[in-house]
């Protein structure tokens, strides 16, 4: 902590700054959805929910990243007379250039060929409410369905910039935390009301307020990292108990059927122990962690990981139609089916994805 007790002015003095870590962290998550979707038939592999993990983990860095930047932009704008407009206007400037392009790309191409027949239902993927689609049919639609997380996070992006750009500063902390515990009592007030023959618990968790403490736990990171120290990474007695009962909780509930109290605390624990590791990350693991997540080749799967989450539901049904070599061990199969999304998706990345991102230098914060 700053002993001074002069946080703003120190504050102001962060850079965003690059940390290369936190791309090996989207690379575990992006994996841990693929062992999801691709080995659906290794049952010792799914007893853990990746999928879930992999998405919550995602979406804590989200939290993060944005609210960082948010934040700072926030002071700098204070400090500077310039108020808070300028930066929610470059921020969804921003933001769209980073998502749109090759998300709607995507939409028009399964569009023409009627994927799914996504015709009859393509205006709720052109507003990002997929997932309001699928909770309201209490169903999924077969290779669109991953497609809730991308409307989740942009109902986030619109909503937690007017909240953290417009709420006074000392009352930003509450607002955190009433937002944190929104997420597992929407869930568990659904949950509770729910007619479980006709949804279940994975329905009731794609709805924006249910992924709540996700984002904002992330965002409880990133105001202690700008408010209160800049590299504080959890690093105390009382952190690592609570860490370890989050664990523990984790472990146990793993035991149990689907219930109330597990609905109410299992993604909560999965962000718990995700906020830790982007604390660590964001400031650097040390010894051998550093050269895992400092790899150059997970480093450059977080970078391309927004193309290879978009199309990875694909590539199983593509593979199959284009009768491309099938394999009897489901792992060899994994490989080469990873080897084409990672081609796709770099060549997005190269094409579409970073060319555009460089428009972003344009919409400067300040």
């Amino acid at each position: 902590m700053n002993s001074s007790g002069n946080t703003d002015t120190i504050a102001v003095s962060i850079p965003f700054g690059y940390m290369p870590q936190l791309d090996a962290l989207r690379a575990f998550a992006v994996l841990f959805v693929l062992i999801q979707h691709w080995l659906t038939d290794r049952s010792w592999l799914l007893s853990v929910p990746f999928g879930m993990i992999g998405v919550t983990l995602f979406f804590v860095l989200s939290g993060f990243l944005i609210s960082r930047i948010l934040l700072q932009s926030k002071l700098t704008a204070e400090s500077n007379n310039t108020g808070v407009l300028h930066v929610l206007r470059q921020f969804y400037i921003r933001r769209t250039l980073r998502i749109f392009p090759i998300y709607y790309i995507t939409l028009i191409i399964l569009f023409i060929f009627n994927i799914e027949n996504i015709r009859d239902i393509f205006i709720w993927f052109i507003f990002y409410a997929s997932n309001i689609y699928f909770y309201l049919i209490h169903d999924w639609a077969g290779v669109l369905s991953h497609l809730w997380t991308l409307a989740v996070e942009e109902q986030f992006y619109i909503i937690w910039p007017l909240i953290l750009l417009f709420t006074p500063r000392k009352h930003l902390l509450k607002i955190i935390i009433i937002m944190i515990l929104t997420g597992p009592v929407s869930r568990t007030v659904l949950f509770y009301f729910s007619d479980k023959s006709e949804i279940t618990i994975d329905l009731i968790s794609i709805l924006m307020p249910t992924c709540m403490d996700c984002f904002a736990l992330g965002g409880l990171l990133a105001y202690l990292r700008i408010y209160k120290d800049k590299n504080f990474d959890f690093n105390n007695i009382f952190a690592y108990l609570f860490l370890a009962l989050n664990i523990l909780i984790l472990v146990v509930s793993g035991f149990f059927e689907e219930n109330i109290y597990k609905i109410f605390i299992y993604r909560f624990s999965v962000s718990v122990i995700s906020m830790y590791l982007i604390a660590k990350a964001g400031i650097g693991f040390n010894g051998h962690l550093k050269k895992i997540f400092e790899n150059r080749y997970l480093i450059y799967f977080g970078k391309i990981s927004y193309g290879i989450y978009l199309f990875h539901a694909f590539i199983p049904p593509l593979y199959k139609y284009f009768n491309l070599p099938q394999s009897g061990n489901i792992y060899i199969q994994f490989f080469f089916q990873g080897a084409i999304l990672t081609l796709l998706s770099s060549i997005s990345w190269y094409i579409i994805e970073k060319p555009i991102i460089e428009l972003k230098r344009k919409f400067r914060y300040n």
